[in-house]
């Protein structure tokens, strides 16, 4: 293929890799800003959360397929109770998830709770496997399987709501951290964890707070992405690394540079599958690779020096 061809190639796959890459990518940006959650308040992450994810997917299969919630009901109604029972589901499981595989090892070396929440990413898929079986199933869209179009280019009303919904629950989280009492306590903890109890502060109760909130936001993008990608036992495993490397990429500590990194992520993959689709899982982790070897803190992290 020469300059050409390949300029060609890039021209025609652009609008679409853009439209539908934002949409991908912000929810690699929604699953990665659990673990920013997380890692501000603990310096630990959940490597279940791709998992997560897709216990989301499937119950939410469960509750609007086969219970027949979506035709027993609206089609925005079923969505509002499946994500209501998605977000009960997903705190509960935060909550034991902390208590069982992280706040036991966490004073331990680092190994330790990774391994604990490998094991429970294992755990997950193993019982959705029995549950659900390996089929992918197929979650309907509240809006629709037609796509509409924008300057040409056909993109699915599911792909637009991702992404608003996507940034809204973002937005959201952003504003509970940064405005309200509860998230100002949540980000005293993450800033100095003793500090944060002597004032007063229960500081297990405020690890506990970020484990659900980083298992809600993983919930809801899976029941988000279900309607475009399938929901099945496997989908979890690769959606959370490729969050994982979002998070590294634009920085554990700067939810800014997450969002970036994972629209900027998600666009990638388009292009490259464009020209060649069996290369687009291997770009996010060359580019991952790329990126460490030159900033290892990721692109958008400010290091700060430590007194001796």
């Amino acid at each position: 293929m020469d300059l050409s061809e390949i300029a060609s190639t890039f021209t025609r796959i652009l609008p679409q890799a853009l439209m539908s890459g934002i949409a991908l990518g912000s929810v690699y940006a929604l699953i990665a800003q659990g673990f920013y959650v997380t890692f501000t308040t603990t310096q630990t992450v959940n490597f279940a959360q791709g998992e997560f994810l897709m216990v989301g997917a499937l119950t939410s299969y469960s509750l609007m397929v086969l219970s027949g919630l979506s035709t027993a009901v609206s089609p925005g109604v079923a969505f509002l109770i499946s994500l209501g029972v998605v977000a009960i589901v997903m705190s509960v499981m935060g909550i034991v998830t902390e208590r069982v595989a992280i706040r036991p090892l966490r004073q331990l070396l680092s190994v330790g709770w990774i391994l604990s929440t490998v094991g429970v990413s294992v755990i997950l898929k193993q019982f959705a496997e029995l549950y659900w079986g390996r089929e992918q199933r197929r979650v309907p869209s509240v809006f629709g399987d037609s796509p509409v179009f924008i300057a040409g280019t056909g993109i699915f009303p599911q792909e637009i709501f991702i992404l608003l919904a996507s940034l809204a629950a973002m937005a959201a989280v952003l504003l509970f951290l940064k405005r309200s009492v509860l998230g100002k306590a949540l980000m005293a903890v993450a800033f100095k964890p003793t500090a944060a109890g002597l004032i007063g502060i229960d500081v297990r109760r405020m690890v506990v707070l970020a484990y659900i909130i980083s298992s809600i936001l993983a919930g809801l993008a899976g029941i988000l992405v279900a309607p475009v990608i399938f929901a099945h036992s496997e989908m979890g495993a690769l959606l959370g690394l490729k969050a994982f490397a979002v998070a590294i990429i634009g920085g554990l500590g700067n939810p800014f540079g997450i969002l970036i990194a994972g629209l900027a992520l998600g666009v990638a993959e388009f292009i490259v599958a464009g020209f060649n689709a069996s290369l687009r899982d291997a770009v996010t982790f060359f580019l991952l690779i790329l990126i460490l070897s030159w900033r290892p803190q990721g692109l958008f992290q400010r290091v700060t020096a430590e007194k001796v």
